[in-house]
C-alpha cells in the first residue's frame, strides 16, 4: 500500500497558507517540495497557480483533484468521481508514495479523512504574521534536518486515533498517556493512597 505524504512550506511563526504571500520566491520554495516526487496530488488552484512556472512539475506525474474543469497540461490526469474514494482506491494500486504539494484545502480533507501518513514541512526562517495554522496536535516528529538558507524540513508520522469513545476516568489519565482509572473518591477521612505503574 502507498502512503499519502502532505508536503507544505511553513513560516517559522506556523503559516501554511499563502506562500507567494510571505516568501520572496514562492515558485522556488514549491520547486523544492516536488524534488524527488515521481507522483503529485494537487488541488485545482495550486495547480492553475504553479503550473507553468514551479521546473519540477513538468518533471513528475500529475493528478489533479479539481470539481470544475482545468487546463489540460503535459502528463497530468484529472481525477474524476468522489475524491475520498478515489484517492482510498489509488493508496491501494502499488507504485510510488503520492506527494500532495501545497494545496492547503486538499490535505485538511485528507487528513480529515484520514488518507494521510506523513506531514513534510519546509520551515523557512520568515514571520508571515498572519494566516492559517496546519494543527499539529495529531503529528509526532519522525526526522528533521537543515537546508540552505536556514530552512528547516521536519518529517511527521500522522497518529489517528483509534476509537472515539470518551475516557472512563474523571481526570482523562488515558487521554494523556497514564492508565484509565477507577477509583473512587474516599468517604471516609483515611487517607486513600494507591501507587500505579
Amino acid at each position: 500500500m502507498r502512503n499519502i505524504v502532505a508536503r507544505l512550506c511553513m513560516s517559522e511563526d506556523g503559516i501554511v497558507d499563502r506562500p507567494e504571500q510571505w516568501l520572496p520566491d514562492a515558485g522556488q520554495a514549491l520547486d523544492q517540495l516536488v524534488t524527488g516526487a515521481e507522483t503529485v496530488l494537487l488541488g485545482r488552484k495550486t495547480f492553475e497557480q504553479y503550473a507553468g512556472s514551479v521546473t519540477g512539475l513538468d518533471l513528475a506525474r500529475k493528478l489533479v483533484i479539481a470539481s470544475r474543469p482545468v487546463l489540460a497540461r503535459r502528463d497530468t490526469e484529472v481525477l474524476q468521481g468522489d475524491p475520498r474514494r478515489v484517492l482510498t482506491a489509488l493508496k491501494e494500486v502499488p507504485g510510488d508514495d503520492l506527494h500532495v504539494v501545497g494545496s492547503l484545502a486538499l490535505v485538511r480533507s485528507l487528513l480529515r479523512w484520514k488518507l494521510i501518513d506523513e506531514v513534510s514541512l519546509l520551515i523557512h526562517p520568515v514571520a508571515a504574521g498572519r494566516g492559517t495554522l496546519l494543527d499539529r496536535r495529531t503529528l509526532r516528529l519522525i526526522s528533521m534536518c537543515a537546508r540552505n538558507g536556514g530552512v528547516l524540513e521536519a518529517s511527521y508520522r500522522v497518529l489517528y486515533a483509534v476509537t472515539a469513545a470518551p475516557s472512563r476516568s474523571a481526570d482523562s489519565a488515558g487521554r494523556w498517556g497514564g492508565t484509565p482509572s477507577t477509583d473512587t473518591v474516599a468517604t471516609s477521612a483515611r487517607p486513600a493512597i494507591r501507587t500505579h505503574a
